[in-house]
């Protein structure tokens, strides 16, 4: 079937109207607006933070905007606020990094080294009682957090924009997608997903444990259950919902008692808040029967994995528990990374795990992004045996060097179409290195587009919001149909026209395409979201 839309399988549409006000929200998942900034003196700089941040300060996947990119089939990951990400990082390396914290933190205690509401209000536009009461008064994710931001966003369910062009439907099955996109029709059909399953816990740690466990290691920490029963009670309520998720992330960017999480936060937000405690560990006991809590049928759908921040011991980890447990008992369930780019430098895992992210992250000759956050070679074709799905990250921060976009935009050459062809090639370096490792045309079915619009990404210039994913898509064409050679003076990375010629296995450009931003994913809802 000829698809004329796009799909995107990662995007937080719902966050920004969501917190929006507490208790009484300001706006809907409908609007375009930008952040309503509370403090005047960063209002004033607000337009600059954004040229320097590449961090779009207003919404980018709300529904007006898909309707625009022609999105018709978006899975939204609803999230809560990690507490931590509150909390200053009281490591003070060296005089910047203190003076930072002393900058952007509250001094009066209890609440002393808390980040200022009004910034954090500032860089989210989250309204600033939201913040607060997460801050000072939530006490559990899963009912005070992840229920609450469930209720809101689907009360849009049948809801038609101002002018009546277009429906919302949340979509329970392949079948109600099926019907919902066929031509003629405008509705745009959601599917719900979760990042982080912090969301699952009726705990949230409070702001002094959380000062006082910076840096800690879990590695040596007995198995600790005491909070399973809870996750047990909460993954069955959620089982329950109208629309339950079709696949969570066990991490998001702090540790949650689960597994380790990867390192997924850049200067200079990871000089004013602290990622390490649990950093890069592994996955733990609580984590693997929470795993089993949510593959299990025997409370109600199946609700996949999905293996974005994962730290790399903690995905090795993950694929040796369900490869024991469920793989060799003839249960070869798909294998998803939401939003992610490539490494091409460490091929393993192993690799990963031995590498110093902080030395390839601060490296002048990657091009691509080889921090650990990322898939290698394993990772890819764990999926592809899998018959999963990969989503690619439209952040330019993760799926390109430190120095390669900086080097591409000031480059007095390259403006217009030259200079998004540039943006292009760092997009396929990453799209080709998972055919590359896959080696066959088979590495063609398992891409697709998660954007991670709305989740505070560095997004890419010309691509600011899911309205230009026509425009993308039409950018990549082109590409295809006249590729050049994918290099820069100076960079790691390579690949020649005859190779990219033989990358595409005899597909058609047009072919690329329709996989990579509809097809794909239409073949893995088909095959795997038929509750």
């Amino acid at each position: 079937m000829d698809y004329d839309f796009n799909i995107d399988i990662h995007c937080h549409a719902s966050w920004k109207p969501f917190m929006s006000g507490r208790n009484n929200a300001v706006h809907t998942p409908f609007e375009t607006y930008t952040n309503e900034i509370e403090a005047w003196w960063i209002k004033k700089l607000s337009r600059q933070i954004e040229n320097k941040l590449r961090l779009r300060l207003g919404t980018q996947s709300n529904f007006d905007n898909l309707h625009k990119g022609k999105v018709r089939v978006a899975i939204v990951a609803l999230t809560i606020l990690e507490k931590a990400f509150l909390v200053a990082n009281l490591k003070a390396d060296d005089f910047f990094t203190f003076a930072l914290k002393e900058l952007v933190s509250e001094k009066k205690a209890p609440w002393d080294y808390t980040l200022k509401s009004r910034l954090i209000n500032a860089i989210t536009g989250f309204h600033l009682d939201d913040i607060e009461y997460i801050k000072k008064e939530l006490q559990q994710y899963f009912q005070e957090g992840l229920v609450p931001e469930y209720h809101y966003f689907t009360q849009f369910n049948l809801k038609q924009n101002k002018e009546e062009t277009y429906t919302i439907q949340f979509v329970k099955n392949y079948r109600e997608i099926e019907e919902a996109v066929r031509p003629g029709k405008t509705t745009i059909c959601i599917i719900i997903s979760i990042e982080g399953a912090h969301a699952l816990s009726s705990h949230a740690p409070d702001i002094t444990f959380l000062k006082n466990n910076q840096g800690r290691s879990h590695q040596n920490d007995e198995a600790d259950f005491t909070s399973l029963a809870a996750y047990a009670n909460n993954i069955t309520e959620m089982k329950k919902w109208d629309f339950v998720p079709l696949y969570i992330s066990l991490n998001h960017h702090f540790w949650n008692g689960l597994g380790g999480h990867a390192k997924s936060l850049t200067k200079p937000v990871a000089h004013i808040v602290c990622q390490a405690e649990g950093l890069n560990e592994g996955l733990k006991a609580l984590g693997k029967e929470v795993i089993r809590l949510l593959l299990t049928t025997d409370n109600g759908p199946r609700v996949l994995l999905d293996i974005k921040h994962m730290s790399p011991q903690c995905r090795k980890d993950f694929y040796a528990f369900i490869q024991s447990e469920y793989w060799n008992h003839h249960d070869r369930f798909p294998l998803l990374c939401s939003h992610t780019g490539m490494v091409s430098k460490s091929r393993t895992l192993d690799a990963l795990i031995a590498q110093d992210d902080e030395a390839e992250l601060n490296s002048n000759s990657n091009y691509l992004h080889e921090h650990s956050i990322n898939l290698c070679a394993e990772d890819i074709m764990m999926i592809a045996e899998t018959r999963g799905l990969i989503g690619i990250q439209l952040d330019e921060k993760r799926i390109a060097g430190n120095n390669i976009i900086n080097i591409v935009k000031n480059n007095p050459k390259l403006n217009g179409i030259h200079l998004r062809r540039q943006y292009i090639k760092v997009l396929f370096a990453n799209l080709f290195e998972i055919v590359k490792t896959v080696n066959s045309k088979q590495g063609w079915d398992l891409l697709s587009i998660g954007s991670d619009y709305d989740g505070f990404i560095q997004y890419m210039d010309f691509y600011p919001s899911t309205a230009e994913i026509p425009v993308l898509r039409n950018d990549m064409l082109e590409f295809l149909n006249n590729p050049e050679e994918i290099s820069q003076p100076g960079f790691n990375y390579t690949l020649l026209l005859p190779e990219i010629n033989r990358l595409m296995f005899g597909l058609s450009p047009k072919e690329i395409l329709d996989k990579i931003f509809v097809a794909n994913v239409m073949a893995f809802l088909q095959n795997n979201f038929n509750r």
